[in-house]
């Protein structure tokens, strides 16, 4: 069962085997009225979905990994997208060939534990359209 404690430079957040990445996450936002923030965190994962993104053809190659993983570096932000907190992500992870591999992260069940921090910043962000990327990218309420 997820643990999550709240210090005085952040919060500390412990996920515990099968528990969805994400879904834990967004939970936490939700429940503690996060909006806007800053995320590391080390471990190991399975089930993980990452992309790497081609700009040109605004699209993700995606690939899928199964097997565990030790999360070696996860590091990424939250923003609120259409009112609800969004989790961006970028992992490098260990397999057991000892390669390292990453990209965006799309997915991932923890498969060991998955020791978190994450850093409140309390300003309006969000997630906008940008045509130019093809992308979501993070917006202060309209300060440029």
């Amino acid at each position: 069962m997820m643990q999550v404690q709240k210090g005085e430079k952040g919060w500390s957040v412990r996920l515990d085997i099968d528990e969805p990445l994400f879904g834990s996450l967004e939970k936490i936002a939700f429940e503690n009225n996060w909006k806007s923030g800053f995320i590391w965190g080390l471990g190991a994962l399975k089930n993980c979905e990452l992309g790497f993104y081609h700009l040109h053809q605004k699209t993700y190659d995606r690939k899928m990994f199964k097997d565990e993983a030790e999360l070696l570096a996860l590091t990424g932000n939250l923003a609120m997208l259409e009112g609800k907190p969004f989790f961006h992500l970028h992992a490098v992870l260990g397999g057991s060939d000892f390669k390292c591999f990453g990209g965006h992260l799309f997915m991932a069940d923890v498969a060991v534990t998955c020791e978190l921090f994450f850093s409140e910043q309390n300003i309006p962000a969000s997630r906008v359209d940008n045509p130019i990327i093809g992308l979501k990218h993070l917006d202060f309420c309209g300060i440029k």
